[in-house]
């Protein structure tokens, strides 16, 4: 079982777990009177076999925290609930990155793309077929969309707020003059194990802290961009490039702990 504290997360966060194969009523009652009766529970239309989205409230980097997700974890692992249309979510605060630069964020998501779906598969090893339609890969879309603009701002729009992609910035619905409010990043898979979860949650703190950072390498990341070949991104989704992964871990995490577990995930998948 994994650590309960992270260095790499210091912003408050939260997380989205789709689930199939359980009654609605009886998940609920399950995870209100067994784990926490603050999280949320939903219907979502991509879930096919009964499915519930669970969505967790804010939540901090402390014990408790995740001693709470170790507990839903072993819940819903009794439960037998499936995956096979479902997702994982990590959800991250944008006002604790008040300054970070869309642009840089989306051009260095595309980069590492084929690793981040890698790392991300869950258990299964392999890409949900419905992930292309609700987490779909954003490289050469997002390419296009940067040449094609005179103003760079308009290159991250199609990203405000959209659920197909792998990556969604949410602002406030309706109110296009808000600022972003959170960073959201799609999963390729779903999963009720706690230690992918955390590596999850780790992962994607320490990228987003990576981009704000003043030791960001923008001209690294601008010319990987410009170099990378992104028609045959879908092609390698699956494909492990350890190299790309140790450059990767090497940017954007501080602690040997963090970078050993995403490396083994990464090679090892579980």
């Amino acid at each position: 079982m994994k650590k309960s504290i992270s260095k790499e997360i210091f912003v408050p966060f939260g997380i989205e777990i789709e689930m199939e194969g359980i009654d609605f009523e009886k998940g609920k009652f399950e995870i209100c009177h067994n784990v926490d009766k603050n999280w949320k529970m939903g219907t979502d239309s991509t879930l096919i076999r009964e499915g519930i989205e669970l969505s967790s409230p804010v939540l901090s980097n402390e014990q408790e925290t995740f001693e709470k997700l170790k507990k839903l974890a072993k819940k819903l692992e009794t439960l037998n609930v499936t995956f096979q249309n479902a997702s994982f979510q990590v959800n991250l605060d944008a006002d604790s990155f008040r300054c970070i630069d869309f642009v840089n964020l989306l051009k260095m998501f595309s980069i590492y793309e084929n690793i981040i779906y890698q790392f991300s598969m869950g258990e299964d090893q392999n890409i949900r077929e419905s992930a292309y339609e609700y987490a779909a890969p954003i490289g050469q879309r997002f390419y296009d969309k940067y040449h094609s603009h005179a103003q760079i701002k308009d290159s991250y729009q199609r990203f405000i707020n959209n659920k197909a992609m792998s990556i969604s910035l949410k602002r406030t619905p309706k109110k296009v003059d808000d600022p972003i409010k959170i960073i959201e990043f799609r999963t390729p898979n779903g999963t009720y194990s706690y230690d992918l979860w955390f590596n999850y949650i780790t992962f994607f703190s320490a990228f987003l802290t990576y981009v704000k950072n003043k030791n960001f390498d923008k001209e690294k990341i601008d010319y990987l961009f410009e170099q990378k070949n992104f028609l045959t991104c879908m092609q390698t989704l699956e494909k492990i490039d350890e190299k790309k992964a140790i450059q990767l871990a090497e940017l954007i995490f501080t602690n040997e702990e963090d970078k050993s577990s995403f490396y083994k995930q990464y090679v090892y998948r579980k």
